[in-house]
């Protein structure tokens, strides 16, 4: 299923041009699909083998697309279609146990993760790449994965001076007993924790991605001010999240390492040493970002990247 923001869809439907340049990108992205999808399962074997997970199963697989300009961000696109898919399965799975499948918060806190992996698809930086894929337990035993590839095309005469996006996300759910016996420690909320957390990061280190496509020449300064705003909405929110079901998580920590809390929001030097390298080209590129520059060094000092 493919989906256009009203603004793509505004300008597809005022010339032939704009409407034969967004179809060319949607069918160049459908022609992916059979590559992008033994890359997707390639690296989801991967994860199932680093998790010890041998007898997983699949429950679904489907793919979206979804079309716009590189500003948009809009939580009510393939966020919602893939949250709808989940609930409809949840359904289908055991009518009479509504939460059979994943909580209503895990669903939700799911679509957020959608959006992270959707951003760093379509992100100029190259340091956002490996963000594209995620794999996100929704309770013990139900395995989420995600995948996202994106291209864009830029023609200032058709769309104006921004390019349109067009983004393919592949989505596959799996199940595995042993995962319940795994995690037999951790309930709903904790899990719940660590995936906030993780989504939490994402954004972090899309806002880091940002920062270097700026110094780089990728995005124009207003796109990255619009950007920039929109990350930290969104990971102030998640911070929220985390801090509120921190208690939760730290009980769980003595028994299972890989759950976080909220003190291991620390610095990724990887964050870290790509923002500060931006900086410091930022610096010589003029009064214009001197805000941007001041702002940068504050949260590398405050420990947020």
């Amino acid at each position: 299923m493919a989906c256009r923001t009203a603004s793509v869809e505004r300008v597809a439907d005022k010339t032939v041009k704009a409407k034969e340049q967004i179809d060319k990108l949607q069918s160049m992205i459908e022609s992916q699909e059979a590559r992008n999808k033994a890359n997707f399962y390639k690296q989801i074997d991967e994860h199932l083998a680093s998790a010890q997970l041998t007898d997983a199963r699949e429950i679904s697989y489907t793919s979206n697309i979804k079309t716009e300009y590189t500003s948009e961000f809009s939580l009510d696109k393939i966020a919602g279609v893939v949250v709808s898919a989940l609930k409809a399965v949840k359904a289908v799975k055991d009518p009479t146990n509504p939460e059979g499948l994943a909580s209503g918060a895990a669903i939700d806190a799911y679509a957020d993760v959608v959006n992270a992996v959707a951003e760093a698809a379509k992100s100029s930086s190259t340091s956002a790449a490996s963000l594209a894929f995620s794999m996100n337990r929704l309770q013990p035993g139900t395995i989420a994965f995600l995948y996202a590839s994106s291209i864009n095309i830029q023609d200032d005469e058709t769309f104006g001076s921004e390019a349109v996006t067009t983004t393919a996300i592949y989505y596959r759910l799996m199940e595995s007993p042993r995962d319940v016996e795994l995690s037999a420690a951790l309930d709903a909320t904790r899990i719940r924790v660590a995936a906030d957390l993780a989504t939490y990061k994402k954004f972090i280190a899309l806002q880091a991605a940002l920062v270097d496509s700026l110094a780089a020449g990728k995005i124009s300064f207003e796109l990255y001010l619009v950007q920039d705003d929109l990350y930290a909405k969104k990971a102030a929110e998640l911070q929220k999240r985390v801090k509120d079901g921190t208690p939760t998580a730290k009980m769980a920590k003595g028994l299972t390492p890989e759950i976080l809390s909220v003190e291991d929001m620390g610095l990724s030097l990887q964050n870290k040493d790509l923002v500060l390298s931006a900086v410091d080209k930022l610096s010589g590129m003029g009064e214009i970002y001197r805000k941007v520059v001041e702002k940068t060094r504050s949260r590398v000092q405050n420990g947020y990247f």
